[in-house]
């Protein structure tokens, strides 16, 4: 196992009224100003397509949210974390109101701020799926629901690059 990719998709709450209805609206009011001859409804159609281009990636499927590699871990919005800086890796769960869902809770063996080294998975936006939180006693917990990918998998994949090195 050289490499193991978990996806997830982006929060698609927000998608109809940041991306199709700009769209929708930027289509009817350019073709209505091309029509008439009303140039400004043409450059607002311009503005909404603009909108709806920003925040394109929320049509986007099965983005990678967690890669695994002999490496380390790399978290899409942190970014990659080497196994050697990870001192345990345990299961918990998620309490999301009276459902337990499946989590890792991992710990390093240094500051979060000094573990995760920028990669082009470290940027977040606010669209995008966060699968991780920072706890109060500084373990950062990585909720295995919102992967798309079976739990167990992820927990297998972990245990096998991990204890490579433990």
């Amino acid at each position: 196992m050289t490499g193991r990719v978990f996806t997830a998709d982006y929060d698609k709450q927000d998608i109809m009224t940041r991306v199709w209805l700009p769209l929708g609206a930027a289509a009817i009011l350019g073709m209505g100003g091309l029509l008439l001859n009303f140039p400004v409804a043409s450059f607002l159609a311009a503005f909404l397509t603009f909108i709806a281009l920003r925040f394109w990636p929320l049509a986007r499927d099965n983005r990678p949210a967690l890669t695994l590699s002999n490496e380390g871990a790399e978290i899409d919005g942190l970014g990659l974390v080497k196994w050697n800086d990870i001192s345990s890796v345990e299961g918990g769960v998620v309490n999301i109101r009276s459902e337990k869902r499946p989590a890792l809770d991992l710990d390093f063996r240094r500051p979060i701020a000094d573990v995760f080294q920028a990669t082009t998975a470290t940027r977040l936006r606010p669209w995008e799926i966060r699968i991780f939180k920072l706890r109060r006693d500084g373990k950062l917990r990585l909720d295995l629901s919102k992967v798309e990918d079976n739990p167990d998998e992820i927990q297998s994949a972990f245990r096998h690059f991990f204890s490579g090195l433990n």
